[in-house]
């Protein structure tokens, strides 16, 4: 029987069937065909159903002395079902009794003593059963001094462990026992063949045997039936003289090797390495210097790297542990996966095959999807697919971690008014709560609300979620601002490490619900034009509706008529506005900008805008005698605090809805149109375009800019002819975003298209130069 998939063994058994699991070297199956040839079984068939072609390519069609046929089931029948078909490779005039024997256990039993029995007592079928140590486990065969089975337990508390003698899966069937089994549909020997052969009073025994048996059902039996060879346990595998297996050659100078151990072929041990006991190194393994392996199994071409830690751990094919890495007690690298240096993998941990787990990761959790919990930030937060990258789990985490980096006793959430986020908000919560926090939750909003209230409760620290099927979370500090990259390093070193600050069980606060903020958000937006808006008309478009119906609900209660030609369009979670008005045409979203930074200059004051805001406000404050501070999306140190301290009172600047109040407001009052304000701002247009950045972009930026740009800044500026240009990394480094601006649209268009020309010239002199 070689059909299993061997699922409480994953990862190992995630890209091979548990029978080709290799023991000590070589596939279990193969202990198991030696025994069939010890006792001179001839011929067998050999049921496959997962991926089976692994199984009858390795042993082809003779093993030994034994010839074999491989039966592959089309779909589950069970199995006495599958036995039933497997028979049928035999001649249809041969009468000898059929023994049933598992490809995935081991054994040493005498099955020629079990045969004799079986003859001897007239059985239907015969189970071979032997005394366990802990019956709760296995299902339990009950009989009587004669071995005539009355009745079956299926793994029973103690109180129903009326017996000791387990059910091995080894079977002897008489040929007229294959009559009882349906034809097509599922049937299994334990749950229904052999409760129906007692039904009908048929003769059903059980020979108790005694030798070595091991039911190989979790890495840890897995781990320890290994052992078990090694000691010598298994009447048919004597331990190897001097305590150490060795298949092939092997330098022993330089490192520590303590009996008993398995050494495969072509096998490489670094100086200072301590090995043993109870290691096993299959063949094609690398031990790094001064690495420690014990009661662990290195499968074929593993590696564990200088100074690497192993402590009953498993290693699947071609995986590795990197530098000073440590793995604990039952957990389990699968194929071809990375665990990085310095990381730590703790007992009972799974990593499914060709992850990685990041540098100096701790891993508490099983890995099956993505990379080691160490997520980093890039422009729009920490994004991903929600309900796989984006999980409760990883909220749980991030939770944690920005409690115990976040100062203040105080952290805001928020969430999109979808459920994939709420979900996300109760998960992120409750790490929070773990760490000791006070937790204000101002429930579903849009990003800009959130911001604001962040700010009006001064709240240093506060995250923000926005669900849908590619979910984001982003990090928002004092003022409403984007998060220092202080604070960003915090978080992500906190979860790649798991240094979590906990709170004792009596220190746990309550959340605090502060949903009816929202009504003072509209307020403010009302605020901004005292007089109203009678006599103004617009139209508020855009995909998104929450913010849509926010805005469109603030301005019908200034007056605003909903029928007019001028249409608002609100974009990116209410921080985008772009207008149209036929007299004017199609206003830009950084024009748009500019337009309520007029609003500003003609008030005297000095405005806060981002890094990346075009250069054209700049003019313009100039003209106005008023200034432009800048503030930086992520900044590394302290150098503008100054521009943040004025950017949290000037929330419209990242705020869509306030600048459409704020523009309406001021065509009232002043008595003017669109196109007379456009007329005010210096003429521009921005082109943006993102590519895609496969090297470092320090190297990148300094041959754009000469080592002139960037100082204070993000990015490198360029003076180009006809304009200037921003190239800006994503935080992430793996893109590069080029800003174009120029007098016109077509003119920046060309210098965007003339940057990307000459960034991929640079790319490849980078390329050589690394050759």
């Amino acid at each position: 029987m070689a059909g299993g998939e061997g699922k409480r063994l994953r990862p190992l058994t995630c890209d091979i069937p548990k029978p080709m699991a290799r023991l000590c070297g070589r596939p279990m199956m193969e202990y198991i065909l030696d025994l069939l040839s010890e006792h001179n079984v001839s011929r067998a068939a050999v049921t496959l159903r997962y991926l089976p072609f692994a199984v009858s390519d390795y042993f082809g069609e003779r093993y030994k002395d034994i010839g074999l046929e491989y039966v592959i089931e089309d779909k589950p029948l069970g199995t006495a079902g599958s036995v039933k078909g497997a028979v049928r490779v035999f001649d249809s005039g041969d009468d000898s009794d059929i023994l049933v024997i598992s490809g995935d256990a081991l054994t040493d039993f005498d099955l020629t003593a079990a045969a004799d029995f079986h003859k001897k007592s007239g059985a239907a079928a015969t189970i071979v059963s032997t005394a366990v140590s802990d019956p709760r486990e296995y299902g339990l065969v009950r009989a009587d001094s004669d071995g005539r089975v009355s009745g079956f337990v299926e793994k029973p508390g103690w109180a129903q462990a009326v017996t000791d003698a387990a059910n091995t899966g080894i079977y002897i069937l008489s040929p007229q026992v294959l009559s009882y089994i349906p034809e097509g549909v599922a049937f299994d020997f334990a749950k229904d063949l052999f409760p129906l052969l007692l039904s009908k009073g048929a003769p059903l025994y059980a020979y108790q045997a005694s030798g070595y048996w091991c039911d190989i059902g979790s890495l840890g039996a897995y781990l320890s039936c290994q052992r078990d060879i090694l000691e010598g346990k298994l009447r048919t595998l004597p331990a190897a003289e001097g305590g150490v297996l060795l298949r092939g050659e092997l330098q022993r100078d330089g490192f520590t090797l303590i009996p008993p151990a398995y050494i495969g072929k072509d096998v490489s041990i670094g100086a200072g390495a301590q090995i043993g006991p109870f290691a096993v190194l299959d063949d094609g393994c690398r031990v790094g210097n001064w690495a420690n392996v014990k009661n662990s199994v290195l499968l074929n071409s593993s590696y564990a790297g200088d100074r690497a830690c192993l402590t009953g751990a498993v290693l699947c094919h071609s995986a590795s542990v990197k530098r000073g890495a440590s793995l604990f007690e039952g957990s389990a690298v699968g194929a071809g996966s990375v665990v990085g240096e310095y990381a730590t993998v703790f007992p009972g941990v799974k990593i499914w095959p060709n992850k990685k787990v990041e540098n100096n990761c701790v891993l508490r959790d099983n890995l099956r999807d993505g990379a080691g919990i160490s997520a980093s930030f890039d422009d729009a937060g920490l994004a991903g697919e929600t309900g796989v990258e984006l999980t409760a789990e990883l909220c749980a985490r991030l939770g944690a971690a920005v409690g115990s980096a976040a100062r203040g006793e105080k952290v805001a959430v928020g969430c999109s008014s979808d459920k994939a986020a709420a979900s996300l908000k109760m998960a992120l919560e409750a790490g929070l709560l773990s760490t000791g926090k006070v937790v204000w939750d101002f429930g579903s909003c849009i990003e800009t609300q959130f911001d604001y209230f962040v700010n009006f409760t001064r709240i240093n620290a506060g995250v923000y979620i926005c669900g849908g099927q590619k979910g984001c979370i982003r990090l928002v500090t004092a003022g409403g601002l984007p998060a220092e990259r202080g604070f960003e390093r915090d978080v992500e070193s906190r979860l790649l490490t798991g240094d979590f600050t906990r709170a004792c069980w009596d220190s746990i606060r309550d959340i605090t619900d502060m949903s009816g903020m929202r009504q003072l958000y509209r307020q403010e937006l009302i605020s901004m034009a005292p007089m109203g808006l009678s006599g103004i008309s617009a139209v508020v478009r855009g995909s998104e509706y929450q913010p849509k119906k926010l805005l469109e609900a603030a301005l019908y209660n200034l007056g605003c008529s909903p029928d007019g030609k001028m249409r608002l369009h609100i974009g990116a979670g209410g921080r985008r506005l772009s207008i149209f008005e036929p007299g004017a045409g199609y206003i830009w979203p950084e024009q748009v900008l500019a337009l309520n930074c007029l609003i500003e200059f003609e008030k005297g004051k000095d405005v806060a805008l981002p890094y990346d805001a075009p250069l054209a406000i700049d003019r313009l404050a100039e003209k106005y005698g008023r200034k432009v501070r800048r503030y930086l999306s992520c900044p590394a140190d302290g150098c503008d605090a100054n521009a943040r301290v004025l950017a949290s009172n000037q929330m419209w600047v990242r705020d869509g809805l306030m600048m459409s109040v704020r523009i309406l407001n001021y065509l009232r009052q002043n008595n003017t149109t669109l196109m007379e304000m456009i007329k005010k701002l210096p003429r521009f247009a921005v082109a943006t375009k993102t590519v895609a950045c496969g090297t470092n972009p320090g190297k990148v930026l300094r041959r754009l800019s000469d080592g002139t740009g960037g100082q204070n800044g993000e990015g490198a500026r360029i003076q180009a002819k006809n304009g200037h240009l921003l190239v800006r990394p994503s935080k992430k480094g793996s893109r590069l975003v080029l800003i174009a601006e120029a007098a016109d649209t077509e003119m920046a268009a060309e210098l965007c298209g003339e940057l990307e020309q000459k960034l991929a010239t640079v790319f490849l002199d980078i390329e050589r130069e690394t050759k």
